[in-house]
């Protein structure tokens, strides 16, 4: 037995998409449109029918009428309708065809009268005289100069000169099947389509939904869903295009055909017709619709006013046809572009005379709603439709790698009009940096392209900040001024992370910021650079915001993150990842992986928050220290006093006794390595209470050791340095003292802190007495260093248990 027939591999299928194929297909199907038009003429313009009837046929139908009866019912009334208007018509051309003679002598009288009134009368004709003379001599032809004295006939002796005979041929007359055939001929052909056209729309409309599936199985390919898609999306264009195109001609056209009336131009009804017809016409229909009422003005009226008023209206509805009515009822209906309905008309009308003119429109629409679903004919869709074909960073990127500032800036301050300079960072300059971006990954653009991109794009910002700044002084007067006029201090600090592209979002960032009334500055990439970090002025700020267009910044600015922690503990740092990848490829927690307070993908998002922040009451102590990178002083210092193994972290018995005397549950020794170490990469050298991570977390113990004096919070809750901190709220802190460990050089090697879950009071006693037992611990681990002994660093001095402290719980 034979093998069964393998499936084809999938080779075989692909040249079907060939471009060639598709060429081939597409010349095939015009020449097919061409030589087959008596059959497809009619059968278009019967589902051209079909769709404006399909509404009352639905509704015949709900009226409980059998489906065959709905469909004659309604094609007889449309053809009733078609055939009383080409009545109407046909009696106002033969009323106007009985009256062309009377005005003859009218335009015979006004072209006269046109010669005599013009300047230097008869110019035309002394003109015209003159180009024929001109045009005789130059073709050879003289005049005789004397007339001969005889006749020729004369010479010959002829007598008198004969008058030639005059010869008529008649026609035989007609036989009667030649009247029938001359008279009828010419009616057979518009009859026959007629007939056509009404059994087609008949049989559409009977067997709609038969076609509709016998369509979806031919051109589906097994994709229902696309099928129905296209299906549904080709019918609700062309039918409210059909609809509002009625609507629109029948508010155009009978007002015109009543304004004639009034006027006094014959045959008003016809010229009203005519008009709402004829605009189904593309751009042309107009035009046509008025050139006959204007010369049928100027054979009617001796003078020249009804010329002026019949202009003048057909210049008024379409002022107010074309910019009231169309806009209001069109919208997008049919979503093809100016040209390509210009392009439409002259190709269906090559293809099929004038009919292809009222077919223009609807079949282009079905054309560019093919080219949406199938992918072969995506091209046609993209020349036809009047949808963007790039999307609005694609535009404003293309501009910017051009280098095109005016269409940019054109295009940001429109948009910034419409909406507003965030929504336009957010939704259109950001995404189109991340283009650039992206294309710097894949390395298929040049530097200088890409500094190109980053340079217009600050211009564009700085020229949108000049923008809202113009406009804010024409709508603010005297002392109503706004106050994002008014110079800020810059409390936020916008931080480009590595390329140029990441200082231009950050300029986004800062242009925002400053019409929000928050000072903000902005610095390049080599503000951060290893060197340059350690210098970074941080005096005042109280966010740093880092922008980073790279799909993976999180190593960069985890190592900013901490160096600036170290620095300043009170300031915020907010990481903006502009190009963040997938959801599946994203960490759980990215804030806490960058060792930030925040990460934010969208502008919006991140402007919150730092209002929020920078907002917040002021600190009661003042402004937050700011000090010196002195990570590699610090960490010499606890080498020095033999605090870098585990072995010599021994704190237990002294963070025990510490607790008791101040009557809070916890106290902690916290060394500057332990602080400065992010929880995630903290190595716990045993599972004592100072050894491992933080159980509190780092800002507090960081704020100690960077200000080198003792920190005091009765309720952290309500202190504004820490009240949005997660770290510390996560678990639970309500009352926190610490006082640093300070070295006889200065050097603060770390923290000894009182914690507990409830507020409490802690008067300035107490504070001295904390940073006495700190005082006394350090000196004790500075006396073993220099002794080289093994002294247990339990040992606490008995000076700070000779008092009872004078802490107690409220509330």
């Amino acid at each position: 037995m034979a093998d069964p027939a393998l499936p084809p591999p999938p080779s075989a299928v692909r040249p079907a998409s060939s471009p060639v194929l598709t060429a081939g297909g597409i010349v095939l199907a015009i020449g097919g449109l061409y030589f087959g038009r008596d059959i497809f003429i009619p059968f278009a313009l019967a589902i051209l029918l079909s769709f404006a009837l399909a509404p009352l046929v639905n509704w015949f139908r709900r009226l409980k009428l059998p489906r065959v009866a709905a469909v004659l019912v309604a094609v007889a009334l449309a053809f009733v309708l078609i055939g009383g208007i080409g009545f109407v018509v046909g009696r106002q051309l033969v009323q106007l065809a009985s009256n062309l003679p009377a005005y003859q002598t009218t335009i015979t009288q006004k072209i006269r009268s046109l010669q005599q009134s013009a300047p230097g009368g008869g110019v035309v004709e002394r003109v015209t005289t003159t180009i024929e003379d001109l045009g005789k001599e130059i073709a050879g032809e003289e005049k005789p100069e004397d007339e001969p004295a005889q006749a020729p006939g004369s010479a010959l002796g002829a007598g008198t000169l004969e008058e030639p005979v005059t010869v008529r041929l008649e026609p035989p007359r007609p036989r009667p099947l030649e009247v029938i055939q001359t008279i009828i001929g010419p009616l057979l052909a518009p009859l026959a389509t007629a007939g056509l056209v009404i059994i087609f729309v008949i049989f559409v409309l009977l067997e709609r939904e038969d076609l509709r599936d016998r369509f979806i199985k031919l051109a589906g390919a097994g994709d229902l869903q696309k099928s129905t898609q296209a299906i549904n999306d080709a019918a609700a264009r062309v039918s409210r295009y059909l609809l509002m195109q009625l609507v629109v001609n029948l508010t155009y056209g009978i007002p015109i055909g009543i304004a004639l009336y009034f006027i006094g131009v014959p045959n008003a009804v016809l010229w009203g017709l005519l008009a709402a017809v004829l605009r189904f016409i593309p751009y042309l229909g107009p035009f046509l619709a008025a050139l006959f009422p204007i010369a049928l003005a100027v054979a009617v009226d001796p003078g020249w006013t009804m010329l002026l008023w019949v202009v003048g209206l057909f210049l008024m509805a379409e002022l107010i046809s074309n910019n009231v009515i169309e806009p209001w009822l069109y919208g997008s209906s049919t979503g093809l572009s100016s040209l390509a309905i210009i392009m439409a008309a002259i190709f269906w009308t090559s293809l099929w005379g004038p009919v292809g003119l009222f077919l223009a429109t609807p079949l282009t629409v079905c054309l560019v709603v093919i080219g949406r679903y199938v992918p072969q004919l995506e091209f046609l869709g993209v020349l036809l439709g009047s949808d963007p074909v790039l999307a609005p960073e694609e535009r404003l990127y293309q501009r910017l790698l051009a280098g095109n500032l005016e269409e940019a800036v054109e295009m940001a301050e429109d948009y910034v009009d419409e909406r507003s300079s965030r929504e336009f960072y957010d939704n259109v300059a950001i995404p189109a940096l991340r283009l650039a971006e992206n294309d710097r990954q894949r390395s298929t653009t040049e530097t200088n392209y890409r500094r190109l991109v980053a340079d217009t794009a600050i211009c564009v910002v700085r020229e949108i900040e000049d923008h809202i700044r113009d406009k804010g002084d024409e709508t603010d007067t005297g002392e109503g001024r706004s106050a994002t006029g008014a110079a800020k201090p810059s409390s936020v600090l916008c931080v480009a992370g590595r390329t140029e592209l990441d200082r231009a979002a950050a300029e986004m960032m800062s242009q925002v910021l400053h019409e929000r009334g928050i000072g903000a500055r902005v610095l390049p990439p080599i503000a951060v650079s290893q060197g340059a970090l350690g210098q970074l002025d941080l005096q005042g700020v109280d966010v740093v915001c880092l922008s980073y267009l790279h799909p993976q910044p999180q190593v960069y600015a985890r190592y900013i993150c901490r160096r600036l922690r170290r620095r300043a503990p009170h300031v915020k740092l907010v990481v903006c990842c502009w190009n963040p990848v997938s959801a599946t490829e994203r960490p759980e927690d990215p804030a806490k992986q960058m060792a930030a307070d925040a990460v934010f993908t969208s502008l919006e998002a991140c402007l919150d928050q730092m209002d929020a922040w920078v907002s917040r009451p002021a600190s009661p102590t003042g402004a937050a220290p700011v000090i010196q990178d002195a990570e590699h002083e610090q960490l010499a210092a606890l080498e020095e006093l033999g605090l870098t193994s585990v072995k010599e972290r021994q704190f237990d018995r002294v963070s025990r006794e510490v607790a008791q005397a101040f009557g809070t549950p916890i106290a902690l020794v916290s060394l500057v390595d332990q602080v400065h170490r992010p929880s995630n990469e903290a190595a716990s050298p045993q599972g004592g209470h100072a050894d491992g991570p933080n159980p509190h977390g780092e800002s507090l113990d960081a704020y100690v050791i960077a200000a080198n004096e003792a920190l005091v919070s009765e309720d952290v809750t309500k202190d504004p340095r820490f009240a949005d901190d997660p770290i510390v709220l996560e678990k639970g802190i309500r009352f926190y003292a610490g006082a640093p460990l300070r070295a006889s050089s200065g050097v603060v090697i770390g923290s000894l802190c009182l914690i507990d879950t409830k507020p409490r009071e802690f008067p300035e006693p107490d504070r001295q007495r904390l940073q006495q037992m700190a005082d006394a611990l350090m000196a004790d681990l500075e006396g073993r260093s220099r002794k080289d002994e093994d002294p247990s660093p339990d040992a606490v001095p008995a000076s700070r248990s000779s008092a009872e402290p004078q802490g107690h719980e409220v509330g």
